[in-house]
């Protein structure tokens, strides 16, 4: 048990970057940026632990995701499959204090062989970690250092959490062509035209040797475009939840640590609007997935995740009229791998 509490491991940085694009709205929600690092943390769902002073990350993240064909109107110029790459790089400014920056990639392949592909907008995220024990009540987050590596009865009790905000710049691709030279909708670029905030509250506690909880809720607006075809995506709230179980550590090893995720994974997305604030009532709704997956840490700085997103229950706006947004994916396969130096 004192391997599981001494480690130093990099672990996942989580950047959930999730898309969709319905028929009639004109945007796809790109979803938000979660930071997962060090013991304990999960897939999707965030971790409040921060990156040690001076260390830096560096993190790749792939996310497949094909979608429900329904052989009717439908599916004209609907979304096949997106597939989005994500390299992120984050930094321990101090010890409860890290910055990270992704620089997001996305392949929109639709039904009709034509395909948008593109860079999608820069996003920076600044989060501020802290914990509540009973030995020195509300204390900066002191990451991975003595004070929190000195024996088990020093940590168990302790409650961990996190607070970040993130921002993303208009630098994506907003221009890109089919075959014909027509200018996809906005939807299908991979950029918005306009600047998106996000912040999030994470919490973390080991409630038994080897059993970590971890919950997340984020919030994200987007900026109105009134340009021209422009509008505003619907803000988003997540809700995350996961179960997190170490089934072998073994400190300095080749394969130095092997966790079990488990997750709850809820969305809820309101309707897009237009250039007019005017709410397309053919987007937006609730969904829930459940979401099993691994993650193998190796020589206690490189780590491999992987996760199975499946919608199990959803409330989707005149879902009759939806198609290649969330909720009506056929699945979400996610995997990670990330370096602290």
């Amino acid at each position: 048990m004192s391997t599981y509490l001494n480690s130093r491991a990099g672990h996942n940085l989580i950047a959930a970057a999730i898309a969709a694009l319905a028929v009639n709205p004109a945007y796809a929600h790109h979803g938000g940026v979660s930071a997962a690092f060090g013991p304990g943390a999960a897939i999707e769902t965030s971790s409040p632990l921060t990156l040690p002073a001076g260390k830096f990350l560096i993190f790749e993240r792939v996310e497949i995701s094909p979608f429900e064909k329904f052989n009717d109107a439908r599916d004209i110029g609907g979304n096949d499959k997106f597939t989005f790459t994500n390299t992120m790089f984050g930094l321990g400014l101090r010890d409860d204090l890290s910055l990270y920056m992704s620089i997001p990639y996305a392949k929109k392949e639709l039904i009709n062989d034509t395909t948008s592909q593109g860079f999608g907008d820069l996003n920076f995220i600044l989060q501020y970690g802290f914990k509540y024990g009973a030995r020195d009540g509300i204390k900066d987050w002191y990451s991975l250092d003595g004070d929190d590596t000195n024996g088990k009865e020093h940590t168990l009790k302790e409650w961990k959490f996190g607070i970040s905000a993130g921002m993303t710049l208009p630098s994506g691709d907003i221009n890109n062509t089919d075959s014909t030279g027509a200018t996809y909708s906005v939807g299908t670029q991979t950029g918005f035209a306009v600047a998106s905030y996000n912040v999030t509250g994470i919490v973390s506690k080991m409630f038994l040797p080897h059993w970590t909880w971890a919950a997340d809720v984020q919030f994200r607006t987007f900026e109105l475009n009134g340009g021209s075809g422009g509008g505003k995506p619907g803000n988003e709230m997540r809700v995350n939840n996961a179960l997190i179980y170490e089934i072998f550590e073994k400190k300095g090893g080749a394969v130095s640590r092997v966790d079990l995720v488990g997750e709850v994974n809820y969305l809820h997305l309101d309707k897009d609007m237009d250039e007019n604030r005017i709410s397309d009532d053919a987007t937006g709704g609730d969904m829930i997935y459940l979401s099993p997956g691994v993650r193998i840490s190796f020589k206690d700085k490189y780590s491999l995740g992987m996760l199975y997103k499946n919608v199990v229950t959803k409330s989707l706006n005149n879902e009759d009229q939806q198609q290649g947004g969330e909720g009506l994916e056929d699945y979400r396969f996610i995997t990670t791998l990330s370096a602290v130096f």
